[in-house]
């Protein structure tokens, strides 16, 4: 249900529509709704349960390209002034996504394991190798942002307090 009156926003936004407010729930909710409502009626209750656990897995792995990036502007004073969060907040933050994450990440690991097939493994491994690269390269920036200067090395972004500035390469030169 949250799913999809989020999902209807974010559909309202993005489709730009002009329409009554009743057209406009209609047709988002409809669309956002439509493949679960086909499952449920052409499927059993297992295929649901199913599909329900696989939603459960994406939404653990999506959750990082969230969460990551809230601390990190949110920390940037450029970004939000005199609502910049304080070294508490920061620090918090960073340890509540951590543990978040990680259980985060024992359900997905518990979800592949059960999947018992060998191909899957080898798939969800390699997979998973350019998954944590990306969340690690989005921790590493954050923990710049947060202060961690001696991982500020070749950077072509600087956060200077106040400004956010990109380096110009030499081809701007």
């Amino acid at each position: 249900m949250t799913g999809t009156y989020s999902g209807q926003f974010v559909m309202e936004g993005f489709l730009n529509l002009r329409w009554s407010r009743f057209a406009r729930v209609l047709l988002t909710r409809s669309i956002a709704i439509t493949p679960t409502l086909l499952v449920a009626i052409f499927q059993d209750v297992q295929h649901l349960t199913g599909m329900n656990d696989f939603l459960n897995v994406l939404q653990s792995l999506q959750l990082p390209f969230a969460l990551i990036p809230i601390l990190t502007f949110t920390s940037l004073t450029s970004v939000m002034s005199d609502f910049t969060n304080g070294l508490a907040w920061k620090i918090g933050g960073g340890l509540l996504i951590l543990v978040v994450c990680a259980i985060n990440m024992y359900f997905v690991v518990v979800y592949v394991a059960g999947l018992g097939s060998v191909l899957l493994y080898v798939l969800a491994a390699l997979l998973s190798v350019a998954y944590l690269v990306f969340v690690g390269y989005l921790a590493w920036q954050c923990l710049i942002v947060l202060g961690v200067k001696c991982l500020d090395v070749g950077s072509r972004v600087r956060n200077m307090p106040g400004v956010l500035i990109e380096e110009p390469s030499e081809s701007d030169a």
